[in-house]
């Protein structure tokens, strides 16, 4: 056995001492004490508006149930949530992402303690696709703060069909006291399969998001949607996701810029009484969803331009919802832009990635609102599949009218033991 893996067993032993002997003391301080704290790990550094969005969903549904003081783990040195107004503490723990420090993990089990709940945002971080390494590490932060006493969820999480057998034997060892929420019921029926534990059945937390109605931003994009619309115009929301050219590696960015401006093109050519409206929904990386955006604007004909606008960013997830109330359909890469269409009856399509729309589609009953990459990319498909979807909007509207509530209710089942 190496010197170093010994040398972390030791840590590793004395880490669970501390925890457990903390949950101890919790237990012996805590019999008459009311929940008034929160922490909250997120799945990745600011950048993402879908995790924005579950943030901020769950943060205000806990002040409005009594919690006070809102704490939040850091994964990179002055990373600041802006939009999450609701945050009062910052744990900072980069070293940990970075390199696993142990000092890390002693400073965050002596933070966790102080807090009455630990809230994990499983999101898609749950299953080992993007990072194995980074999903065992969330997995043993969960397991920390259980052992402190802390009351610890995992919030609402997709599992893909191929999770790695080390993410699921983590999943498997975690204290039985930790609550694991599924937010789909395919990832449920998969995870379900693989552990041997309960995992409850809810609806992704960003379905409690609340709009930003009165924004500056949201009422100009608003009032351009509701200009075209009343000059009798069908207006398009449209957002493009780079994550899919993994899944296509013959595809870069000009081919998926060209895809998209091929099928817009076309779209239009048979209908001069559509409008689009482009929608960022992500800020990380140089193949960004605002990059792609504008690109692909750029891209049209001056013919259709007067027709066409892009959503300004930064703009928050809050801003996104209140300006999709008012589209009439929207197709869209990421899966966080179709929950802010779906809670608001607005029909959505979606091109699928590691199967997260299947089942976000499934709570609504609807069939034939996804696309597989490898089939949307070819020639004349996706402007034919838009084509459908806008034909479609009106029963599609009123198919998710008629499963919003249920939903709405399985949302809020994330803080059933709040």
């Amino acid at each position: 056995m190496q010197k170093s893996s010994v040398k972390d067993q030791i840590l590793s032993q004395l880490l669970d001492t501390y925890a457990n002997r903390l949950g101890v003391l919790r237990k012996n301080k805590n019999l008459n004490k009311t929940d008034s704290s929160a922490l909250f790990l997120p799945p990745d550094a600011p950048g993402s508006l879908g995790d924005e969005a579950m943030l901020a969903a769950a943060m205000k549904r806990l002040t409005n149930q009594g919690i006070k003081q809102i704490g939040i783990i850091g994964f990179k040195a002055n990373a600041d949530w802006e939009n999450l107004a609701l945050i009062t503490d910052t744990v900072n723990m980069q070293g940990y992402f970075r390199s696993g420090s142990w000092k890390d993990r002693f400073r965050f089990v002596q933070a966790v303690s102080r807090y009455d709940r630990f809230y994990c945002v499983g999101a898609d971080v749950m299953d080992g696709f993007y990072s194995e390494r980074r999903t065992l590490r969330f997995i043993n932060l969960v397991s920390l703060a259980a052992k402190t006493g802390a009351d610890t969820t995992i919030l609402g999480f997709s599992f893909n069909q191929q999770p790695t057998p080390a993410s699921i034997q983590a999943l498997t060892n975690l204290p039985a006291s930790v609550r694991l929420c599924c937010r789909d019921p395919i990832s449920h029926e998969r995870l379900t399969h693989h552990l041997q534990r309960p995992v409850d059945l809810v609806a992704d937390v960003a379905f409690l998001l609340q709009s930003a109605k009165d924004s500056d931003l949201a009422v100009r994009v608003s009032m351009w949607v509701r200009d075209q619309r009343s000059a009798s115009r069908t207006v398009v929301g449209i957002n493009a996701n780079s994550l899919h050219m993994q899944s296509l590696p013959e595809f870069g960015g000009d081919e998926l810029i060209r895809l998209y401006t091929n099928a817009l093109v076309e779209l239009f050519s048979k209908d001069q009484m559509l409008s689009f409206l482009m929608i960022p929904h992500d800020f990380r990386g140089q193949d960004s969803d605002v990059s792609l955006a504008e690109a692909i604007l750029a891209a049209l004909p001056s013919a259709m331009k007067p027709y066409c606008m892009q959503v300004p960013t930064p703009c928050s997830a809050a801003e996104i919802k209140s300006i999709c109330a008012d589209l009439d359909v929207v197709f869209t890469g990421r899966m966080h832009l179709a929950i802010a269409c779906l809670g608001q009856g607005i029909p959505v399509a979606g091109v699928t990635y590691q199967g997260k729309f299947e089942g976000l589609f499934n709570h609504f009953e609807l069939q034939g609102m996804t696309i597989a990459p490898e089939k949307a990319f070819q020639p004349g498909v996706l402007a034919s599949f838009l084509a459908t979807l806008i034909a479609r909007r009106k029963d599609v509207s009123q198919q998710i009218q008629s499963k919003l509530a249920k939903v709405q209710a399985l949302s809020s089942s994330n803080f059933e033991r709040l």
